[in-house]
């Protein structure tokens, strides 16, 4: 967000709305292609509610929209019960945002960076406490420059936290980050939630999503497709479990598919070795994987537990994006 003059609080603040964010009917297009396709959702005080897709959903426009980036071409965004798009200084007051692409001043150092964050906000955390909190209180005298990626991602979501909002909006906080970081700023969401901050999230990674978040939406093609919680898109989408399959018949998916349906996912090429790999959503995946195994063609039949990946596959038809744990595999 453009750095301005200190901010005034946002009005409402101790009222307690039931939905800390509302967003109706939002739609974002450039260039007369829609990005955002009229999506709905709230977010509940204290909550972590995150946007899941794939690179090019649209989540990156809707957060734009909702933290005043960009003025969508329609729909409503309400913060704290405040329309935030005719009252812009409601919006300054009451959210933060990190973008995906943000960058720290390199020849600020570490407390001045937090410091200067600070000085827009009309109630700020203490900068001390916070360095400390985000163990960099080590390093508060150093430059942005000489700081790892990972403490630069810790400082990074600070400029964030600072000025003590209830709402904050991270895109994709942790691309590119070790398990080690990766986990770091997990626990630093997790303790700011544990405070009272509300976090709007958007992440491409499945197993972060799954990790972190109380609800979701997931976005495809500018569209939210499904909602709710991990456990419950998983029960409504994946019930039961997996069943993973491989084998060199290429013809084997056609002949599962025919007993099981939609619940087949498209079979592919496991490397060199001609193999196919495809998967099978079952209600008891324990008698499905009996009944594949004692098929000619069958190997490495496994059943397991369904995933937030499952769902993806199953209510958009693609495979999601590799996120950072899975790209460590690779």
């Amino acid at each position: 967000m453009a750095m301005t003059s200190q901010l005034p609080r946002a009005a409402g603040l101790g009222e307690g709305p039931e939905h800390v964010l509302e967003v109706a009917g939002l739609k974002v297009a450039y260039a007369g292609v829609e990005a955002v396709a009229g999506i709905s959702f709230s977010v509940a005080p204290g909550e972590i509610f995150g946007l899941l897709g794939r690179n090019g959903a649209g989540k990156t426009s809707t957060i734009s929209a909702i933290a005043g980036l960009r003025r969508p071409d329609a729909g409503r965004v309400r913060v704290l019960g405040e329309d935030a798009l005719s009252r812009p200084e409601v919006l300054r007051a009451s959210l933060a945002l990190q973008p995906q692409q943000a960058s720290l001043f390199p020849r600020l150092k570490v407390r001045e960076t937090l410091e200067t964050w600070a000085a827009l906000y009309p109630a700020p955390r203490d900068v001390d406490a916070l360095l400390d909190e985000i163990g960099l209180a080590e390093k508060a005298g150093a430059r942005a420059s000489r700081l790892s990626g990972g403490q630069q991602q810790r400082l990074l979501l600070a400029t964030a936290l600072v000025g003590d909002t209830p709402v904050v909006v991270l895109d994709e906080p942790t691309t590119g980050l070790d398990p080690h970081a990766r986990h770091a700023v997990w626990d630093l969401i997790r303790r700011a939630q544990a405070g009272g901050t509300t976090f709007l999230l958007t992440t491409h990674a499945m197993a972060e999503a799954e990790e972190m978040c109380d609800r979701l939406a997931v976005m495809h093609e500018g569209r939210m497709v499904a909602a709710g919680s991990p456990a419950e898109l998983i029960a409504r989408y994946a019930p039961g479990g997996v069943v993973s399959v491989r084998t060199s018949l290429a013809g084997l998916a056609d002949r599962v598919r025919e007993r099981f349906g939609a619940a087949v996912t498209a079979a592919e090429s496991t490397g060199r070795s001609g193999r196919m790999r495809f998967e099978v959503t079952s209600d008891e995946p324990y008698a499905a994987a009996e009944w594949i195994t004692g098929m000619d063609g069958a190997a490495d039949v496994r059943p397991r537990p369904a995933t937030l990946e499952d769902v993806f596959l199953r209510i958009t038809g693609t495979t999601p994006e590799p996120g950072p744990e899975q790209e460590e595999e690779q």
